[in-house]
């Protein structure tokens, strides 16, 4: 009988050290498991022990059929036009008024002058990718001589899908993320969420933002046109200077009065300056002509 009272006891205190070493053994595969799925959405895995490899093979698939499905191919089309105008504000209006029509916006407008011959300016607009060819055929019209003209597209297809499939990717992360947060209880592991969980989101901001500029560019093609317009001079009449006949001649007539005044006054000096030797050469000359007259008498 007193071996029966020591065996009750004993069994309920091995009862007490089993319960206590499950507990804690729960609690370091709790903690365990949340480091870990910490570490694994820090390096970009997008498998946990929640989502499973099925969900894994899923994801993948439908990457698979965005990129195989991809009916219509996305390409950036940009065009660039140079012609001759006659009037480069006329034609600026025009073009301006045809952009509205196509449901397009003007980018960017500029204008200036080379030297007195020449008006240059560059006009850059945004067209609804279905109006493309239709506004650039309409432009051409406008213009006297298109003196040059290029269209390219670059197709931005991959580049899309690709982005598409990550930003599914990171949105699983967050969602991820934002559960881990819930559960967590430990400070550390908040925190490493939390900054998981920031990074993360900018990541996703980026792709979203390289989004939207890819699918601008897409829907709205851009075009850049050049417009020159040659200047014609045209002199004007300056009255008075062809009408002023009578102060032109008075002034002819002065110069012509003041040209001989001067030829004679030069004259004047030249003789007496010279004098010296022309007086003695005077005398010589009409002393060899008397006596050369008397000889012949």
């Amino acid at each position: 009988m007193k071996s029966k009272k020591f065996i009750w006891p004993f069994i309920f205190s091995m009862l007490l050290i089993v319960t206590g070493c499950s507990a804690g053994q729960g609690n370091q595969s709790s903690e365990s498991t949340t480091e870990m799925a910490v570490q694994d959405l820090k390096q970009g895995d997008t498998s946990t022990a929640n989502t499973g490899e099925s969900e894994e093979l899923e994801e993948s698939s439908e990457t698979d059929d965005i990129s195989n499905g991809q009916s219509e191919r996305l390409v950036i089309y940009n065009a660039s036009l140079s012609m001759e105008v006659k009037n480069y504000e006329k034609i600026e209006g025009e073009i301006e008024k045809k952009v509205d029509s196509a449901g397009g916006y003007v980018v960017n407008s500029s204008i200036y002058n080379e030297g007195e011959n020449f008006i240059n300016g560059n006009i850059t607009v945004k067209i609804p990718q279905e109006q493309f060819q239709a506004f650039i055929d309409n432009v051409e019209k406008l213009g006297v001589k298109l003196l040059d003209k290029s269209i390219n597209g670059n197709d931005v297809t991959e580049e899309y899908v690709d982005l598409e499939s990550r930003l599914k990717a990171k949105n699983a992360v967050e969602t991820r993320l934002l559960t881990l947060l819930d559960q967590a209880e430990k400070t550390e592991d908040l925190l490493k969420i939390s900054a998981d969980l920031a990074t993360v989101q900018e990541e996703k901001e980026q792709i979203l933002g390289r989004m939207n500029y890819l699918k601008n560019n897409i829907d709205y093609s851009t075009v850049t046109i050049n417009l020159q317009e040659e200047l014609v001079a045209v002199g004007s009449i300056d009255k008075q200077e062809s009408f002023d006949t009578w102060e032109k001649a008075k002034g002819l007539f002065i110069t012509t009065i003041n040209s001989i005044l001067a030829f004679f006054s030069s004259s004047i000096v030249f003789i007496i300056g010279l004098s010296p030797v022309l007086i003695p050469l005077v005398i010589v000359f009409l002393a060899w002509f008397l006596i050369r007259r008397r000889r012949k008498e």
